[in-house]
């Protein structure tokens, strides 16, 4: 499906901007990203831009992860059905975290006590926490193949920022957090910390604009 086909039927629903749509699915033809796993999908909008992406390809699949008490409207699976695409993407529910999706992906990708790297794509838009978001960067490492790629969401983003709007963001009680934990860009934080010094990442790409920070798996 090309890209201004799947944009006259998504294109009005959050959370993706159009740059970061076009983006995301010039990358996925770009690098033949066949194999993805989307951790965090809100209303599934840019679930469906990867599924075009694929059935352009003629091949692939995304497996997008995201919690059973979800109440985006509309949600991933009637934007999927609406645009044709159910067949490509399996979204999975989760009662937790997609933390937990990721243990039983492991576990059903070990034999012999080797984990089997089957993505060539993740991307983690998730609750934008240090706790979780980074624990969750190194589960999806064992799961990424070599020459993957693995894509962060707000790379700002500030629970400071988001106070006047809720108290409570994806599980995390603001008030409960330090003030440091507050100020601090935790994805930000995710990517210099611990992507970037990671032995075997590099091709480290910050789309400031677009609040998105790549890197590739390149051993």
């Amino acid at each position: 499906m090309k890209f201004e086909e799947i944009y006259s039927i998504v294109g009005g629903v959050k959370y993706i901007k159009t740059k970061n749509s076009q983006f995301l699915y010039d990358f996925i033809l770009k690098e033949k990203l066949t194999h993805i796993l989307e951790l965090g999908i809100a209303h599934g909008t840019a679930t469906c831009y990867m599924a075009a992406a694929l059935q352009e390809l003629g091949k692939g699949s995304i497996t997008a992860v995201d919690l059973l008490k979800n109440s985006f409207k509309p949600s991933a699976e009637e934007q999927l059905q609406r645009s044709g695409l159910s067949e490509i993407a399996n979204v999975v529910r989760m009662q937790t975290s997609y933390t937990w999706f990721l243990h039983d992906d492991i576990l059903r990708n070990t034999k012999d006590n080797t984990c089997n790297e089957i993505y060539d794509l993740c991307i983690i838009d998730g609750p934008k926490n240090w706790t979780i978001d980074g624990a969750a960067f190194f589960f999806a490492d064992k799961l990424l193949k070599k020459n993957a790629w693995i894509i962060f969401d707000d790379y700002n983003w500030t629970y400071a920022a988001a106070d006047n709007r809720r108290d409570i963001t994806d599980g995390i009680t603001h008030r409960l957090l330090s003030a440091e934990e507050k100020e601090i860009p935790h994805v930000r934080d995710i990517f210099e910390l611990l992507v970037k010094q990671h032995p075997c990442y590099g091709n480290f790409m910050l789309l400031e604009d677009s609040g998105w920070a790549l890197a590739q798996k390149i051993s």
